[in-house]
């Protein structure tokens, strides 16, 4: 699997995804243009960049801490391999009032994961673990 990953920009404003520091996991999406998030909606953010993953591989697109940390969460973003258009980042606006990002500002960040492609088959039974059926709040609310 390689190390570099192809971006083409859209648009000669566009930047490219860039890690702050080496090690982080995720590399910095940023807003192609101004783009208001009324308050309790849905909006997409254009990145103006294209990707090509690697064989093997997915984008995860996931929220910043500073940008959640004011109310705005980033939705549904899982790129494909094969994927060659746009990024655009769907972000949701939890709060009253609308928030504005502007052309350059990170929005979300782009992170890369190796992908399994298991096949799937109908079972009758599962296998038995010390877990089992345990959901949501099963280990407490702690």
């Amino acid at each position: 699997m390689s190390n570099v990953i192809k971006v083409k920009k859209l648009s000669p404003q566009a930047k490219l995804p860039f890690r702050a520091h080496p090690t982080d996991s995720g590399a910095d999406l940023f807003a192609l243009t101004r783009t208001v998030l009324p308050p309790h909606a849905v909006t997409h953010v254009h990145t103006g960049v294209c990707v090509e993953l690697p064989e093997q591989t997915s984008g995860v697109i996931w929220g910043k801490s500073s940008v959640e940390s004011k109310g705005i969460k980033a939705m549904a973003g899982l790129v494909d391999a094969p994927y060659r258009g746009e990024l655009i980042v769907c972000m949701y606006n939890l709060n009253d009032t609308e928030f504005v990002f502007e052309a350059g500002q990170k929005v979300a960040q782009l992170v890369v994961l190796p992908t399994l492609y298991p096949s799937f088959e109908e079972a009758s039974t599962l296998s038995e673990t010390t877990r089992g059926e345990g959901g949501f709040g099963s280990t407490g609310s702690r």
